[in-house]
């Protein structure tokens, strides 16, 4: 009896997928998938693909860097909310082959049936580790490609290499240490070559916000704003359609939670990160401009949260930006024979987004809001852009030949030169940008972070770095 009922099961089922069911799109079949998907684009989806140019009559100096880390695995929080994408599968497919219901075309249908959870995205002993295939890939081939641009500053034997020549600091985390180590892999064949600097206990350079009360603060003060964007736009009439779209597709008769939603939304961009070259099944949920409606929510978050939706963000990257500018200033009287060649930074998400919004970087004209997405589809402020998976800022201190012009610096953003006003394409005088930058190093200080005096102590801060941001607003849009 249990035999016979398998078998007509079975043959429902084949009668079902048999029949032709109206669907809005077949991923399977798609040739031009969309890519950008915020903090977790992978790196290959947004870096430069030209090689890096020499400048004519200029040598390279010193390389400053600071790169978020590689790819890496879900949150332990996020991992264990996977477990319940089984169940959630099951129902689907359920939707489809018993109800009826349901538009996800029959290729896409049976990669979902034939889906499993990837190896280790379930591993709650290794959230958060960059112990992903392609989390190496990410740090080892950007430091070869580096290499084969500057051969000059990169290209050296490790074995007479010191720690004078090169330094490297990381936050204390495995992802940030394994994406250091990487790195020097693929720089030295070693991750032993050059041990990294002696992280401070209190780190206010690459993890300052960690250590930042008034920011912590300030976060639950400025939350009503923050969190009443994410909920207008939650609950607007692009993410409305989402919710009610997804649930149409996948044969729901209710809308489904949002935090569904975003669970198969990460499953989607985790896959396709660890997997650059194969499209991920969950993503077929999606249609492209449902993609681009996740990827604005996420944009929203992060503007204010550490972009430059909030001022005090800025000040929390300043250390970022006098730390450059310090090193470079040891280099503007000319060679001393013991120069560091390159400063190496490995940080996060924030690291990034707040050494950005200390340099202007992807400010928009009028800021970024729940109920303008229509308007904002060019927006600078792009977390898949600007804060992927590897991202990274690599800036260039040049001696060139001309005497009126002797120190030139040249600024990459994931391998692209960024374009900058007031600069021959891209390339700026050392005497112009520190006319331009002063008012933010000669003005930044943690202290407001760690011993603040008095709220008048922070504002006095927080309209300096204004102010200096205002005056170098050259940087174009990205």
């Amino acid at each position: 009896m249990e035999t016979t009922a398998a078998i007509l099961l079975a043959t429902m089922t084949l009668v079902v997928l048999a029949e032709p069911r109206e669907y809005d799109q077949c991923y399977s079949y798609e040739s031009d998938p969309y890519l950008l998907m915020g903090t977790k684009t992978a790196y290959q989806f947004v870096k430069g693909t030209d090689r890096l140019p020499s400048i004519p009559n200029c040598a390279p100096v010193q390389m400053w860097m600071l790169a978020r880390h590689g790819t890496r695995y879900p949150s332990r929080k996020t991992m264990s909310q996977m477990q319940s994408l089984d169940r959630l599968r099951d129902q689907i497919i359920y939707n489809h082959d018993r109800r009826g219901n349901g538009r996800l075309c029959n290729p896409d249908l049976e990669k979902l049936r034939n889906w499993q959870a990837p190896m280790g995205s379930h591993n709650e002993s290794i959230a958060d580790f960059l112990t992903t295939p392609q989390g190496y890939e990410d740090m080892h081939l950007l430091a070869k490609r580096l290499q084969s641009y500057f051969p000059e500053l990169l290209r050296l034997d490790p074995t007479t290499v010191d720690t004078q020549t090169y330094k490297f600091r990381g936050t204390k985390s495995e992802r940030t240490m394994s994406s250091m180590d990487s790195f020097k892999e693929g720089l030295f064949n070693s991750k032993y070559a050059i041990p990294m600097d002696e992280q401070p206990y209190n780190e206010t350079l690459l993890r300052l916000y960690k250590n930042c009360p008034i920011w912590e603060s300030s976060l639950a003060r400025d939350n009503v704003d923050w969190e009443s964007e994410r909920f207008i736009t939650i609950n607007n009439t692009p993410y409305h359609e989402l919710l009610t779209n997804v649930s149409i597709r996948l044969g729901f008769n209710y809308r489904i939670k949002n935090d569904s939603v975003q669970l198969m939304y990460d499953m989607c961009r985790y896959e396709k990160t660890w997997t650059v070259d194969r499209l991920s099944t969950w993503c077929s949920v999606f249609t492209k401009e449902e993609m681009k409606v996740l990827e604005y929510l996420e944009d929203l978050d992060y503007y204010y949260y550490s972009g430059p939706g909030r001022d005090i963000n800025a000040m929390l990257g300043c250390p970022l930006v006098q730390d450059m500018f310090n090193h470079f200033k040891e280099l503007e009287q000319g060679s001393s024979g013991n120069e560091t060649k390159g400063i190496f930074y490995f940080g996060h998400t924030i690291t990034m987004q707040t050494l950005l919004a200390a340099l202007g970087i992807g400010r928009d004209p009028d800021p970024i809001r729940a109920d303008n997405y229509h308007s904002k589809q060019d927006r600078n402020f792009r977390t898949s852009k600007l804060s992927s998976f590897a991202s990274n800022l690599v800036v260039i201190f040049y001696r060139c030949s001309d005497a009126r012009s002797p120190n030139q610096v040249m600024f990459y953003l994931n391998e692209e030169p960024l374009q900058i006003e007031g600069c021959q394409v891209g390339l700026c005088p050392w005497e112009y940008l520190k006319q331009r930058f002063g008012g933010i190093v000669n003005g930044c200080s943690p202290e407001f972070c760690i011993s603040p005096n008095s709220s008048s102590n922070l504002q006095s801060h927080l309209n300096l770095i204004v102010l200096a941001i205002f005056l170098l607003g050259f940087i174009r849009s990205l």
